[in-house]
C-alpha cells in the first residue's frame, strides 16, 4: 500500500479551486505527469445506530459539496485528515 500524500487546503476553496490545487501537489509530486484531477470524492463519516463511527465515499460535484464536506469534517474531526481519493485522466492531447 502507497504512503498516503498529506496536504493542507484552506477551508473556503470552491470546487474548481480544490482541482486546482489537487492538480498543483500532482506536478510537484509527479513532475512528468500531465495528468490532471478529473473527479474526487471523500470518506465521509457518520454516526451509526450504535455510535460507532461509520464512513461512506461520497463524490464532489459542486460548491455546495465541498461546503458540507468542510461542515462535516468540524462536527466529527478534532483532529486527523480529511481523507480525499482522487481519479486523474490525461488530456487527449498529451496522448
Amino acid at each position: 500500500m502507497r504512503k498516503p500524500n498529506l496536504f493542507r487546503v484552506r477551508n473556503d476553496f470552491t470546487l474548481y479551486g480544490l482541482k486546482d490545487q489537487l492538480d498543483q501537489i500532482n506536478c510537484r509530486l509527479n513532475h512528468k505527469d500531465t495528468r490532471r484531477v478529473d473527479s474526487d470524492e471523500y470518506r465521509r463519516p457518520s454516526t451509526g445506530s450504535n455510535g460507532s463511527i461509520q464512513f461512506t465515499h461520497t463524490k464532489l460535484r459542486n460548491e455546495k459539496d465541498v461546503g458540507t464536506m468542510f461542515s462535516i469534517f468540524g462536527q466529527y474531526n478534532t483532529k486527523g485528515p480529511i481523507e480525499l481519493e482522487i481519479s486523474l485522466v490525461r488530456s487527449f492531447e498529451d496522448i
